[in-house]
């Protein structure tokens, strides 16, 4: 196993240095959803540094296990206003801010966790996230949140073999950042554009993503059930 994940990752970052403009801006972010600790513990021996939880519950189960010390975390899923105090509590970045409510929670805390607006590119209903109309009129409502610390976006491509559908969907959250530029403050910066998972990432990094979310690519099928 700990060859297989050895090998994986010298793979994804091979084909980051093929297929990113900004090789050196890309983080590599090993979602460790439904894997066991024993084959994160074999990721992180073999080089990773950052891993991507997407629920409060199961992840803070594995931190109890093993803490990871040095190790990013990212919280990648949907959250809660009711566990916004846990994550940040145990993460270093959230992926997935979509509300005020949650805004204004996290600007409030004295804890500080860089934050990624999540941002609903495929179209699809039962997809997460701001629409893209939507986005601008959110960033001019929250830029003068005290504390809060945005970083950039995260969008999910639909989950569809139409390669073309899959590209458009990349560069229109890479063109939405650009858009947000001329709203930046100093905590407010559009920097990082977390987008690619497994299935897609190679498409995600032509189009200039500076995060992947990558699990079965890196830890193999997942063993825990839903």
């Amino acid at each position: 196993m700990m060859n297989n994940i050895r090998q994986n990752l010298e793979n994804i970052r091979e084909d980051i240095r093929k297929y990113s403009p900004h090789p050196g801006r890309v983080r590599l972010i090993a979602v460790s959803k439904k894997q066991p600790v024993e084959r994160i513990c074999a990721g992180v021996e073999a080089g990773v540094s950052d891993l991507g939880e997407n629920r409060i519950q199961d992840a803070l189960k594995k931190f109890a296990r093993h803490p990871f010390p040095g190790i990013t975390r990212h919280f990648i899923g949907y959250l809660q206003s009711n566990k916004a105090n846990k994550c940040l509590q145990n993460f270093d970045w959230l992926h997935s801010l979509q509300t005020e409510k949650l805004a204004r929670i996290i600007a409030r805390k004295e804890q500080g966790i860089r934050c990624l607006i999540e941002v609903n590119i495929s179209g699809e209903s039962n997809k997460s996230g701001i629409a893209p109309d939507a986005l601008y009129p959110f960033v001019k409502r929250i830029r003068d949140y005290g504390n809060l610390q945005v970083r950039g976006l995260m969008g999910m491509a639909a989950l569809t073999d139409d390669g073309g559908r899959i590209r458009s969907s990349f560069a229109l959250l890479r063109s939405l950042l650009d858009d947000c530029r001329d709203l930046e403050t100093e905590n407010i910066r559009f920097e990082e554009l977390s987008m690619g998972m497994s299935n897609d990432y190679r498409t995600a990094l032509e189009e200039g993503s500076t995060m992947l979310r990558i699990g079965t690519a890196v830890f193999g099928p997942r063993t825990e059930k839903e």
